[in-house]
């Protein structure tokens, strides 16, 4: 009815008749990285004991909270330590889900000055244009080996992923979402913006709407682990994440009229 619509976010003027597209409500998938077998990278400066499969899921959860109490619905790929295939994550998110959202954390190998190395980006699904995105490419995809069926994906490899032409339709809007992660986090994290990037990314391949990767910040670099495991700071990062994804669901519904975040466009 018209008092849902106006809790969502929909100027009242219209609530009383709105466009048919506008009453289905906003609807986002959040994918905490790895989990189970899967612990994601070492988590080199967390707390002992604490590993990147656990930071993703306690930052998933806390975004899924705020998003419901900002009246956005979600579809979390897993709320508990268990392993969910590359191939099955983008799945959570088709004809119903406004955007596919994919949380994890960085690191860097063993180099000269790989700890002082910090900061947060954001991916969306297209050809690696630096070795840097090549290399967190490499790192995210090579979690298929935990998958039962990992053989027959490594067998194919990765050049099918570029080859759906259908992804080529949510590749602004995705860098659209991916910028206002960018400029949310900005606000919340003391690491400095690494911009906005691509990556030919499995868990992003099979999500049927507009999907991004937040790397939070690097598990090598202290001061960014410090971020990524503190409660508090946890609590913050997902508000940013948050606002950055109801902007997002916001711009989309006043662009296209079809979603509950304000159909002004019509």
């Amino acid at each position: 009815g018209s008092a849902r619509l106006t809790d969502l976010g929909a100027p009242a003027t219209r609530s009383a008749t709105p466009a048919a597209p506008a009453s289905r409500a906003r609807r986002v998938t959040i994918d905490p990285g790895h989990g189970g077998v899967d612990p994601g990278n070492p988590g080199r400066y967390f707390p002992a004991g604490i590993q990147e499969k656990e930071v993703n899921l306690q930052v998933g959860l806390l975004v899924r909270d705020e998003l419901r109490r900002r009246g956005i619905e979600v579809t979390m790929t897993r709320t508990r330590d268990t392993l969910i295939d590359l191939g099955r994550r983008g799945s959570y998110c088709s004809d119903e889900c406004d955007l596919f959202v994919s949380i994890h954390v960085n690191s860097l190998p063993r180099r000269t000055g790989y700890t002082d190395v910090r900061g947060f980006e954001t991916y969306i699904m297209a050809e690696a244009r630096t070795e840097d995105a090549a290399r967190v490419a490499r790192m995210e995809n090579e979690a298929v080996r935990f998958e039962a069926s990992s053989d027959e994906v490594q067998a194919g490899g990765l050049d099918f992923i570029l080859k759906d032409l259908q992804l080529n339709e949510y590749l602004r809007e995705a860098a659209r979402a991916a910028e206002l992660v960018q400029s949310s986090l900005r606000d919340v994290h003391s690491g400095p913006d690494r911009g906005v990037k691509h990556a030919p990314l499995m868990v992003l391949n099979t999500a049927r709407r507009p999907a991004i990767l937040v790397e939070l910040g690097f598990a090598t670099n202290r001061a960014d682990a410090a971020v990524m495991s503190g409660m508090n700071s946890q609590r913050r990062l997902a508000v940013a994440l948050a606002e950055a994804i109801e902007n997002y669901l916001n711009e989309f519904g006043r662009r296209t009229g079809t979603s509950s975040g304000g159909s002004d466009g019509r």
